[in-house]
């Protein structure tokens, strides 16, 4: 080889370096395009640590990134199981086991707290639970008050409170026979704050079969879910029996509740004790391990007994709304140790808290 050509080709130095720079100089645009592909959590964290201008990737696609895959809590406070990986999280912070309520603690009233809901801006808390000695919705908001403030007692003949959920600004909530009032935000825990009838209930039944058909129990679950597949769609999914599920969706215009037979091939519904969300699966996860048209709950704990038979760590499991079969979560084995047990909730990290 002459002079010449052995000046024209680079020297492995070189190709290195060259190589060194090109990865370290990954457009923001690119770095979005990996970030979207990846649904854990962690492994955004870990792509931001590399180098400083893949953290300034990540921290430009940040707020357009579609939400992480959700994490389960356990008895251990602080360590969670990401999903469906497996990978044991351990965070440095107090983040109780059950309701996982990452503020003031003070603000917590002396009562059994069965869902709390945090208002964007953390300037409103909602509260489901035992106010005094009351099932009902409470209010609050930290650092102006100190105290709870209880919600607008619901229409005549909305007994029983059973779920409630943030959509679309107001406070959405569901009592037993199907009941749905909608309370807002904007007086929320002030006098003279309303509260609206969406949805009324079933008739109260007049024979005692009819009632014991209507009758919510211990081997019911409900959940109101907003759906990830845009239009505005509140979802009611009902656990029947622990054997399947149905899916119904509010319809305010008509006052009334429509089945729904299949969700979206890249919606999935992830539901459970203290807090439950839909999420887009293929198109903003690349999969991900995460299927659409599907259940994943974590608030099950009969099915435990019943389905798996101690096969399946505790209640955990995925619903599939196509074949109507019931399954395990697929969970690597060991991902629960010891005394570190699920405890029937999903935590949805956001990417804007990285």
């Amino acid at each position: 080889m002459d002079d010449d050509a052995m000046a024209a080709r680079p020297s492995k130095r070189t190709r290195t370096s060259t190589s060194a720079r090109g990865w370290s100089n990954l457009s923001s645009e690119i770095g979005g395009v990996i970030l979207s592909r990846m649904p854990s959590l962690a492994d955004r964290a870990r792509f931001g640590c590399v180098c400083r201008q893949w953290r300034h990737a990540a921290k430009q696609q940040r707020r357009i990134l579609p939400p992480p895959l959700p994490w389960l809590t356990t008895s251990h406070k602080c360590v969670f199981v990401g999903f469906p990986d497996g990978a044991r999280l351990s965070l440095p912070v107090h983040i109780h086991a059950r309701s996982w309520e990452a503020f003031d603690r003070m603000v917590l009233p002396p009562a059994r707290i069965g869902r709390i809901v945090v208002c964007p801006g953390g300037e409103l808390v909602a509260a489901m639970g035992y106010f005094d000695g009351h099932h009902t919705i409470a209010f609050c908001r930290p650092g102006v008050a100190r105290s709870w403030s209880p919600a607008p007692p619901p229409p005549e003949g909305a007994d029983d409170l059973l779920e409630i959920v943030l959509h679309r600004g107001k406070l959405y909530a569901l009592y037993d026979r199907g009941t749905l009032c909608a309370y807002d935000l904007a007086a929320a825990g002030e006098p003279g704050a309303s509260v609206r009838l969406c949805i009324v209930g079933a008739e109260v039944p007049k024979s005692e079969a009819e009632a014991r058909f209507l009758m919510f129990d211990e081997w019911e679950r409900h959940y109101l879910v907003p759906s990830p597949s845009g239009g505005g769609r509140l979802l009611l999914v009902r656990s029947k029996w622990g054997e399947s599920f149905e899916v119904f969706e509010a319809d305010e215009a008509c006052g009334r509740w429509s089945e729904v037979t299949s969700l979206e091939d890249d919606e999935a519904l992830f539901v459970g004790a203290h807090g439950s969300r839909g999420l887009r699966t293929a198109s903003s996860h690349g999969g991900g391990g995460v299927r659409g048209n599907r259940i994943y709950f974590a608030d099950e704990t009969y099915r435990r007994r019943i389905v798996f038979a101690g096969d399946n760590p505790d209640s955990l499991g995925v619903y599939d709304m196509d074949t109507k079969i019931t399954s395990g979560i697929g969970l690597p084995r060991g991902s629960f140790f010891g005394d570190c047990k699920p405890t029937g909730s999903w935590l949805f990290p956001s990417t804007a808290d990285l």
